[in-house]
C-alpha cells in the first residue's frame, strides 16, 4: 500500500509561471487536481492525501477524484515538463507542517518554515517582496537564519528529512549576507 500527499504543503499548485502556464494550456483542471491525478495513477496507490486550507480548496480537491480518470498521455508529457521546471530551481521541498517550530524544537525561535516560504519566493518567482517577508518573518522576537545554534532538534521531527541546519545557511546567505 503507498499513501502519498502529492501537493507539498502547496509547493506544488503556486508555481512558477512558465510550469502554471503549460497546466494551464491544457485547459482543464487546476494546479492541485493535476498533482492529486498524477499521485492517484500509480498502480499500488491506496490513497492520497491532501491538505486544505479553506471549502474552495476541499470542492477542488473532491471534484479531481470524485469521477477520477487517470492523467492521458498529453496531461503526463505536462506533469513532467512541470516536473523538469520545479526540479530545476533550488526550491527547499518543506510543507510547512509547522513540526520544527512546535514546542521545544527551535531554541531561538526561528520560523523555519516562513524562512523557507520567504527563501523558496526568492529563488521560484524572484520576488522583490521576499526579503521583506523575511525581515517580518523574523521580527518580534523570532530569530533570524544567522541565530540557528545547530542543535538539530528541528531535524529530528522533520518529516521531508530536511537538513534544515544547511538550508539555514543558505537562507543567511541569502538575505543576511
Amino acid at each position: 500500500m503507498i499513501v502519498m500527499e502529492p501537493v507539498k504543503g502547496g509547493s506544488l499548485v503556486n508555481l512558477p509561471d512558465e510550469a502554471a502556464r503549460i497546466l494551464r494550456d491544457l485547459n482543464g483542471g487546476s494546479n492541485a487536481s493535476y498533482t492529486i491525478r498524477f499521485a492517484a495513477s500509480f498502480p499500488q496507490m491506496a490513497m492520497v492525501l491532501s491538505g486544505m486550507s479553506d471549502m474552495a480548496q476541499m470542492k477542488d480537491n473532491l471534484s479531481a477524484m470524485a469521477d477520477y480518470v487517470p492523467l492521458n498521455e498529453e496531461e503526463m508529457a505536462a506533469v513532467r515538463r512541470v516536473n523538469d521546471i520545479f526540479h530545476s530551481l533550488s526550491l527547499i521541498p518543506c510543507t510547512g507542517c509547522r513540526y520544527c517550530i512546535d514546542e521545544n524544537h527551535c531554541p531561538k525561535d526561528i520560523l523555519i518554515p516562513d524562512v523557507f516560504s520567504a527563501m523558496n519566493a526568492h529563488e521560484a518567482f524572484h520576488d522583490w517582496n521576499s526579503g521583506m517577508y523575511y525581515g517580518i518573518v523574523t521580527r518580534g522576537g523570532h530569530g533570524k537564519a544567522s541565530d540557528c545554534l545547530r542543535c538539530g532538534k528541528c531535524e529530528k521531527v522533520c518529516p521531508q528529512h530536511l537538513p534544515i541546519r544547511e538550508l539555514l545557511k543558505n537562507v543567511e546567505k541569502t538575505f543576511e549576507g
